[in-house]
């Protein structure tokens, strides 16, 4: 679109983007525009705006970068606990791909968060790792005292537990909980906590897997 829009202006479209954003005050709409147009090589005409005044302008370039391929772990770091929501959101979808970047205790202390946007961002964070961190923060957020989080938790922890019970599996084999006699033992006392919020049918598969697995079981 922004291609389209430049062409019929009769102007190269990732010139007048670069120039719009490197004015000092651009439109979230010209750094939207260079994210579709422009290349990695123009990072460095986003990157001091990480710290604009405004939410709007902060968010639309994290976004841009990570269009862009250019997101540095380090440089956009703070801006998890960002006063905006919606540039957390931002951040968090630059950072998910790259996990070997965050401090390791990160993800687990925003999801301890008193606010509600870091706590869906730590979660978030947390997908993709292995099956037992899934489980400890899928039942994690299940306690959430925000309903929308917590039926998420509850819907990402009864997917894991039916498919940890599964007789049959064709083409890959169960999963398992690669976890130690301590680690076990945290999963089945988190497990008891939300056995209420999670209801009978899910509880009891959970149970019947959290067995299967324990170590030396």
């Amino acid at each position: 679109m922004a291609r389209d829009a430049a062409r019929r202006l009769g102007v190269d479209a990732r010139e007048h983007y670069r120039t719009t954003v490197s004015a000092g005050e651009p439109a979230p709409g010209a750094i939207a525009g260079l994210a579709e147009t422009g290349s990695a090589a123009d990072a460095p005409l986003l990157r001091p705006l990480l710290t604009h005044p405004q939410a709007r302008v902060r968010g639309q370039a994290v976004r841009a970068l990570r269009l862009l391929d250019a997101v540095v772990a380090r440089e956009v770091l703070a801006l998890l606990r960002d006063p905006s929501p919606a540039v957390v959101r931002e951040v968090t979808a630059a950072l998910g791909p790259l996990p070997g970047a965050l401090p390791p205790g990160l993800p687990w202390q925003l999801l301890g968060d008193a606010r509600m946007e870091l706590r869906r961002a730590g979660y978030r964070l947390l997908r993709g790792h292995g099956v037992d961190v899934q489980l400890r923060a899928g039942l994690v957020l299940t306690l959430d005292p925000d309903s929308r989080l917590a039926q998420r938790g509850k819907a990402d922890v009864t997917r894991l537990a039916r498919d940890g019970v599964r007789t049959t599996w064709r083409r890959n084999p169960p999963p398992e909980l690669p976890v130690t006699a301590a680690q076990h033992g945290e999963l089945a006392a988190l497990a008891a906590r939300a056995a209420a919020a999670l209801g009978e049918d899910t509880s009891l598969m959970l149970t019947s897997w959290l067995a299967r697995t324990r170590p030396g079981a």
